[in-house]
């Protein structure tokens, strides 16, 4: 099975609200990693972005939005490329 199946599967599985809600919860975890983190506590930041990861990919399905967010993350990224341009000038 490929990723997009086993995502599409989850979504039908547990339903867009349940998954939804579920990427809601892991991007609360990742944060929370991030504070311990910076805490100088343990943290499983690599495995709390690995979660976000893959709900991101479920919501870019059940929001049929994978060309925009491609688009805005392609735009993203050249405005971030231009404040680091600028800065170092």
């Amino acid at each position: 099975m490929t990723d997009y199946e086993i995502f599409t599967a989850a979504i039908r599985t547990y339903g867009e609200t349940a998954q939804e809600s579920l990427a809601a919860e892991e991007c609360a975890e990742l944060i929370q990693a991030i504070s311990h983190k910076h805490r100088g506590r343990s943290h499983n930041i690599a495995e709390e972005i690995a979660d976000v990861e893959i709900m991101l990919e479920q919501l870019k399905i059940i929001n049929n939005c994978r060309s925009e967010v491609e688009r805005i993350h392609k735009e993203k990224i050249n405005r971030l490329y231009q404040h680091v341009y600028d800065a170092v000038l």
